[in-house]
């Protein structure tokens, strides 16, 4: 479908089911979130929910299967981890459903997206956010029309990356941005780099190929007005959800290396649902640079951390890259059964990879590494997902490709 977004549990098939069967059913009823092909293709429906919808973020968890795990292996009223929160999926599902939610991320552009879709707001906070936004539009506005030209100078990357006229809009925006009251910059800076792709000549997050569009004098300011309008609405709606609970889950989040965790106490989580990279699949510094760099966010030790990036294990033997990513997985799993309580459980949602024509099967990786880590695997739900990476396509002749949903529990003393 041309122009559909879709998260990465969200394609449908069979579901192969392993160890307790009952847990391994619960696995799959997560797992199994059918296709709505109507509804994405005019960006509706629980994929794109209230917050979930505000800012688009590569191979996130789908909101439905970030919920059936909270409430089926959270008890009420507990403590969620998620060590790689991305934009915030399983935290703001996790408060939904009235849990304490505690998110991690290396990545401190996912760090700041959790941390504003999980922000409860008054009504008048959110007016104010609208009327900063509309004040900044307005002065890119008097800027494009007096002439102005750029605040700074930019690089070869942004002049490659947007039309001209377009480029000193969004130089308009920030510098507008720039004169708001202080504590509403960074939901403003957030909702410019919600509109970055979709004013570039660039087809999408993952895309390098071009877009082909046009886009009007004064379309970008008017879009950045829209989207706060948007993000304003969506905010009202997760607080309504949330305020059902009557009382508010405790939020957490941090920059933090999943492999040491240390902002996170010890036996302090009941679940820890996340999914880790998918191992030389891909490369989120590159997805992200061009946000960072407007953010002016420092990718360094991102850039240093990055698990599992496709540019370090594309360079690798397959044998090499297996025990690479085995030891780089054995310490996120050590991490993060140092947090959980004793019986304690783990989630992931992970999926198989290939490096050259060797296929790295996540399920029998994690099964190696999960004794040494004090974690006892449970059950298991997987389901085939299509490949698209043709210099690795041959890895999966003999078998699908799958992504797995499984269940690991911390030994008890």
């Amino acid at each position: 479908m041309k122009g559909a977004r879709r998260s990465l549990t969200h394609v449908g098939g069979d579901v192969d089911l392993g160890g307790d069967t009952s847990a391994a059913k619960t696995l799959a009823r997560a797992l199994d979130v059918p296709p709505s092909v109507a509804s994405e293709e005019r960006g509706e429906g629980p994929d794109r929910a209230h917050v979930h919808g505000f800012h688009t973020y590569p191979a996130r968890m789908h909101p439905i299967t970030a919920r059936r795990l909270v409430e089926a292996f959270s008890p009420s009223g507990g403590a969620v981890l998620d060590p790689f929160c991305g934009s915030g999926t399983v935290l703001v599902e996790a408060m939904i459903a009235g849990r304490a939610a505690f998110g991690t991320d290396l990545n401190p552009l996912a760090v700041a997206l959790a941390t504003l879709k999980t922000r409860i707001c008054s009504r008048d906070e959110l007016d104010a956010l609208v009327v900063a936004a509309r004040d900044a539009a307005a002065h890119a506005e008097a800027r494009r029309k007096a002439r102005a030209g750029a605040t700074r100078r930019y690089g070869e990357d942004d002049v490659a990356m947007f039309e001209p006229h377009v480029l000193l809009e969004l130089d308009g925006i920030r510098d507008g941005i720039t004169r708001a009251p202080k504590e509403l910059r960074p939901p403003l800076l957030l909702v410019l780099s919600a509109i970055l792709g979709k004013v570039s000549r660039r087809e999408g997050d993952t895309s390098v190929r071009a877009a082909t569009r046009r886009i009007a004098a004064g379309y970008t300011s008017k879009l950045f007005t829209r989207k706060a309008e948007e993000l304003a609405h969506r905010l009202d709606e997760l607080a309504d959800l949330v305020h059902k609970n009557q009382k508010r889950p405790r939020v957490t989040i941090a920059i933090d290396d999943a492999r040491k965790l240390r902002t996170i106490a010890p036996s302090s989580i009941d679940v820890a649902i996340t999914s880790p990279p998918y191992v030389a699949t891909y490369d989120y510094l590159a997805h992200h640079a061009l946000r960072m760099r407007w953010l002016g966010m420092d990718a360094a030790a991102f850039e240093r951390g990055e698990l599992g990036a496709r540019r370090r294990f594309a360079r690798l033997h397959a044998d090499e890259a297996r025990r690479v990513w085995s030891d780089e997985l054995a310490a996120v799993m050590r991490a993060i059964a140092r947090t959980l309580r004793p019986g304690g459980a783990l989630v992931l949602l992970i999926a198989d990879s290939a490096v050259a024509r060797t296929a790295l099967r996540a399920h029998d990786i994690v099964a190696e590494i999960a004794p040494s880590c004090g974690l006892e695997p449970l059950a298991r739900a997987s389901q085939a997902r299509p490949h698209f990476h043709g210099p690795t396509a041959a890895a999966f002749k003999d078998a699908p490709r799958a992504e797995h949903a499984l269940l690991l529990e911390k030994r008890r003393a």
